[in-house]
């Protein structure tokens, strides 16, 4: 579904400039009122030590409150402009339910883990008290954006970026921890209720410059990295349609024994110890807890948050209680069939540390993401919900098993999820040999002395050996289509460089159609190998004998003096054709799309020799073929790229077409039959200018009127071309104006910008944070 039909309009422009304008007075207001409500809040506190703790904590806030009103409206504008821009995929100083992800919790140190849950605390109740009016704004100003149904997450004033803004703001105050959290216990509902009243105000704002809400439609969620839920329906919580697939089971039974525990059992996966579990902190059990049947004794509590954490449950619960909080932020888990279920509460029994503990919660939420991950097929589905087993044994006892990316379990996991994205439908060509592989694999896997590494390995290697995907023909083929393109690429950058110098000389002969074409097409190529071939040489050390050839070309094209010099002129004329044959030759140019050039020289050159001669018209013959492959136009990517036929056949190069534009085409295009749930991406809406594809990323590409699933093996250094691979090595390599042109007109449809395990992992972060922000505290 196309998401935009045209470019932010000025309307969008001055909704941003008054939502800014007001953010003094709302930040304002929101200070005043956060001092009211915590003077309320310590007069109904018993213990004097923490109504002690509150009252400071207002004179710090009237301290700072200066401060705070001065540099909110800037701190906003600034993370306003990095969710614009790249910085939006990594906003390190502030995360959503969503954005944790599994590698970085790893690289995280304690005080970010507890940031990290504190701002997804934030903006969680900010945005429940403020979405029943945030819906009516964000179609609004979707319209002003210039799409044709509600993105959500486009909205550069939605809560989420509006409460980060805030925690970012108040973590630069020279404040404690615990007065922060102090804060943020009525201020998040505070800045809720104020950012209600500001989106209200916007939404008659963008109604007076005549901007109608957009329609909320309905898409199949992606799998891809980037990828989002759009748009999400009215009063819908950003963090909750992720991860969704957890919350695709229809099973009754299964919701209500993985509803939320009681208040007084805390949950084990937590974002803290999931963060100490990767870092290996549980290897070592001496100094591990033996009971972990009540969860309050050996919880890692921070005190920072010991008196904020019951009011902040308290009223979480009372947003429940008004029907505030969307039911889909209750995340449900797939229940696991009976045996594996009797094996996960057998071996939670027998575990003798919380790092046991732990590794079996994982591993089973682990397992059931990728089963019921649609992009895999469902054989492969069930042949990875089958040996969960040998892992849950395995990560009991091997702990490495999470904190090393290399352990040989992790990466058979990852082997096999990867390979089996190669195929579209279980009617592909290899499918059978290759469910025949995983059926031996799990067969070797149920057999309950396979339990350590040194087993792991044996699999994965034998896996990887019938697989038969690195042999040194394909190794070979890799090495020969890279080479082919990167010097493609290089020539190309260098020959643009070189047309400019040839427009730029004095010498340089304005009007004529053909040879400026040429000139600045082929034999600009001609002249960039040379000269890329010459670099590293000892100056002097070689001659550039086509760049001299251009120069005799430039002063024969001189009608009026070449007149008066014929005999010159007849003695250049034979080493002058045989130099440019051989220029063309060395880069492998067909020599009859040089036809039209050598016609037009000769013609110049025998109107030159007359004894009168006439300065001839320009020529009007049809220099098309040339322009198209040379002559840059006036589009953002200039002069597309020229390959040798030699290149073209190593590399699979899909060249430049003039096709047909998007509106013409989009409804006479044909769909992957039988593909397992592809997902179209937003790489290429009209309002992307970037093509986010990373290796390793499938697409379903079509080719030669036939759908085949492609994976992104390789992209250019200044990523100019990109090339996939598909069943059987073959290559398919393309521009990035290509790709964007594929990908607007669906020819190129995104299967999977995230690896099946890495994206398993990550619904583990995503689950164990949603549990720390429910559970109140990181740990």
């Amino acid at each position: 579904m196309t998401t935009s039909s045209k470019a932010p309009s000025a309307a969008f422009r001055s909704c941003v400039d008054e939502a800014l304008r007001q953010s003094a007075f709302l930040i304002d207001r929101w200070s005043s009122k956060l001092v009211d409500a915590m003077y309320e809040r310590s007069v109904g506190v018993p213990d004097p030590a923490e109504r002690h703790q509150i009252q400071d904590a207002i004179a710090m806030l009237r301290k700072n409150r200066a401060v705070i009103a001065q540099g909110f409206p800037e701190k906003l504008k600034k993370t306003i402009e990095d969710d614009a821009g790249t910085a939006r995929k990594s906003l390190h100083s502030g995360r959503s339910l969503s954005s944790v992800s599994f590698d970085e919790l790893e690289l995280m140190g304690d005080n970010q883990v507890q940031e990290a849950v504190e701002s997804a605390r934030l903006q969680q109740v900010v945005r429940l008290t403020c979405e029943g009016e945030l819906s009516s704004f964000s179609a609004r100003l979707s319209t002003a954006q210039g799409f044709l149904v509600v993105k959500g997450d486009s909205n550069p004033l939605r809560p989420e970026i509006m409460a980060l803004a805030l925690h970012r703001l108040l973590q630069e105050l020279p404040v404690t921890t615990q007065t922060r959290a102090y804060w943020l216990l009525d201020g998040a509902r505070i800045m809720g209720e104020e950012l209600q009243s500001l989106y209200v105000s916007l939404n008659d704002f963008l109604a007076g410059q005549g901007m109608a809400p957009a329609a909320y439609g309905v898409i199949g969620t992606s799998q891809g990295r980037n990828a989002r839920a759009l748009p999400r329906e009215s009063g819908a919580f950003e963090a909750s349609s992720n991860p969704p697939e957890l919350l695709t089971s229809d099973d009754g039974k299964a919701a209500a024994e993985n509803k939320s525990p009681p208040s007084s059992r805390k949950q084990l996966l937590t974002l803290d110890h999931l963060h100490h579990l990767l870092l290996g902190d549980y290897e070592n059990s001496s100094d591990e807890p033996t009971s972990f049947s009540e969860f309050g004794t050996e919880e890692l509590v921070h005190q920072d948050f010991s008196h904020t954490v019951p009011a902040a449950l308290d009223f979480l619960t009372e947003l429940e209680e008004k029907g505030l909080v969307s039911t889909r932020i209750k995340l449900t888990r797939p229940a696991p069939s009976p045996p594996v279920a009797q094996l996960r509460a057998r071996l939670k029994t027998d575990a003798k540390t919380l790092g046991q503990s732990l590794a079996i919660e994982v591993v089973g939420l682990m397992i059931e993401q990728m089963a019921h991950d649609e992009r895999l097929l469902t054989p492969v589905r069930q042949m990875i919900a089958s040996v969960e087993p040998a892992f849950l044994r395995l990560a009991v006892k091997d702990p490495r098993f999470f904190s090393d990316k290399t352990h040989p379990a992790r990466r058979l996991l990852e082997a096999i999820t990867s390979a089996s994205l190669e195929y579209a439908s279980e009617d592909a060509p290899g499918f059978p040999e290759f469910m025949k592989n995983l059926q031996e694999v799990a067969a070797l896997l149920a057999q309950s002395q396979l339990s350590d590494a040194q087993h792991f390995t044996e699999l994965l290697q034998d896996f990887e050996r019938k697989q038969n995907r690195n042999t040194t023909e394909n190794r070979r083929a890799q090495r020969l289509a890279v080479q082919a393109l990167l010097q493609a690429e290089q020539r190309n950058l260098m020959a643009v460089k070189i047309a400019a110098e040839i427009r730029a000389r004095p010498d340089f002969v304005e009007g004529k159609r053909i040879i400026t074409a040429f000139l600045t097409g082929p034999w600009a190529q001609v002249m960039a190998r040379e000269r890329l071939a010459s670099q590293g040489e000892a100056f002097g050390s070689s001659q550039a004998v086509y760049s001299l050839t251009l120069d005799d070309v430039l002063w024969s094209l001189d009608i009026e003096r070449v007149a008066t010099h014929r005999k010159r002129l007849l003695e250049m004329i034979p080493d002058m054709l045989q130099s440019l044959r051989q220029g063309l030759a060395s880069i492998d140019f067909p020599i009859e799309q040089s036809r039209p050039f050598f016609d037009e020289l000769m013609a110049l050159h025998r109107q030159a020799l007359k004894v009168q001669p006439e300065v001839p018209a320009a020529a009007p013959k049809n220099t098309h073929a040339l322009k198209k492959m040379f002559v840059a136009d006036d589009g953002p990517d200039g002069a597309p790229l020229w390959l040798a036929p030699s290149e073209v056949q190593h590399s699979g190069f899909m060249e430049d077409w003039d096709g047909p534009s998007v509106a013409d085409s989009r409804e006479n295009l044909l769909a992957p039959q039988n593909s397992a749930s592809p997902a179209t991406s937003g790489l290429a809406g009209p309002d992307d200018d970037l093509i986010d594809l990373a290796l390793g990323d499938w697409v379903d590409l079509l080719v030669d009127m036939q759908w085949l699933r492609a994976q992104l093996t390789w992209v250019s250094p200044v990523s100019t071309l990109f090339m996939f691979t598909s069943q059987g090595g073959r290559k398919h390599s393309m521009t990035s104006r290509v790709l964007r042109h594929l990908l607007k007109l669906k020819l190129v449809k995104v299967v999977s910008q995230q690896g099946v395990f890495e994206g398993a992992l990550d619904s583990v972060a995503r689950t164990a944070m949603q549990n720390s922000v429910q559970q109140g505290k990181g740990g």
